[in-house]
This record gives structure tokens, sequence and C-alpha cells, in this order.
């Protein structure tokens, strides 16, 4: 073994306790008002994202203070047709999610979903901060959301829906490498 290799190796062996300690570090910010998981309502995104909603909340990440985080959505249902192929295709119903994401004292960013339904309850679509696809599933009240961004951060997203339709939980993980190095608390209702 070359002295660089195991160099290498003992560094691994050397950060590997770290990042399992920095992983422990980041916890869920407190819910106020959990909605528990039940099988009714259905968690349509087609339906709770159209129009307007206001998300608010807390995000916590490795060696950082949590910051406050607000998320300003307008959503709507687009017609697409299929245009790649040689044969009639039906136009497809995308829903188009526009957030207007502040996040602390940064400055405000722009990014946008874009959802397709493939099945009852399965989702794939599009997200300005992902890399690949946006994959999803509805679960009762409950709609999980998983993509990569870059660096290889692993993102998954539960949200539970009220049982009035008008509000829903947000708890997003992000991790790498198995470890969780961010969490978002969020509680999104919908808006006039």
């Amino acid at each position: 073994m070359t002295d660089a290799g195991a160099r290498g190796r003992a560094r691994i062996v050397l950060l590997a306790p770290l990042a399992l300690l920095l992983g422990g570090c980041v916890s869920t910010p407190p819910i106020t008002a959990p909605i528990a998981q039940a099988e009714t309502p259905r968690f349509d995104p087609f339906a709770f994202f159209v129009g307007k909603s206001r998300g608010t909340g807390t995000l916590a990440k490795v060696l950082s203070d949590p910051v406050p985080i607000t998320v300003v959505s307008r959503g709507r249902i687009v017609t697409e047709a299929e245009t790649a192929s040689a044969w009639a295709i039906p136009p497809r119903r995308v829903l188009v999610l526009d957030h207007t994401v502040t996040e602390g004292d940064k400055p405000r960013r722009a990014r946008q979903w874009r959802l397709v339904e493939l099945a009852p309850g399965r989702y794939e679509g599009t997200l300005t901060d992902a890399i690949g696809p946006v994959t999803g599933r509805s679960e009762g009240n409950r709609l999980v959301l998983e993509y990569m961004m870059e660096g290889s951060f692993k993102v998954r997203q539960e949200l539970t829906l009220a049982p009035d339709g008008t509000r829903a939980d947000n708890v997003l993980k992000v991790s790498q490498l198995g470890i969780t190095v961010a969490v978002l608390v969020e509680d999104i209702r919908k808006t006039p």
C-alpha cells in the first residue's frame, strides 16, 4: 500500500466518527400542531397546490443555527402536448408551482416545481433545485416526494394534509451518505 493510500484510508477512518457525530446534531424542529397520518383525505397535490399558499417554518442545518423559512407559492395546472413521438399521445396535465423562498437573511430566490401524475397517486416531475427527476407518491393524507440535489444530497419530503384540506405539514430531510444534514419543518396554508 502506498503512503497516499494509507493516508487516505486513515483520513476516512478519522472523519467517519465526526460525520456520525455531526449527523446526530440535526434534529427535527418541533411542529406546533402536527397532523396525524390517515387514510383520508387523499393528498392530491393538484387540488392542494392550485392557487396561492404560504409556508412558514424553521430550517436546521449541521453546524448552523436554525433559520426561519417563508415560502410563498402560486400553483396552476397547464396542459402540455407530447411532441416527441410520431403518433398522437393525449395531452397531460402538469402542476406548475412557482415558489418565492426567503431563508433567514439571504436574498429571496425563485424556484419552480412541475409535477405530472403517472398513475393514481404516483407522480414524477422536476424542481429547479433538483438534479434528475422528482418522484412522488400519495399514501392516504401523506404525500412523499424524493429527489437528489447537487453534491449528492438526497432529499425526502413528507407532506401531511389536514382533514379540512386547507393546511399541510411539511417535514423535509436532507441527507448525505445516510446522515441527516438538514431538516426543514414547515406549516403550509392555502391563502385567498
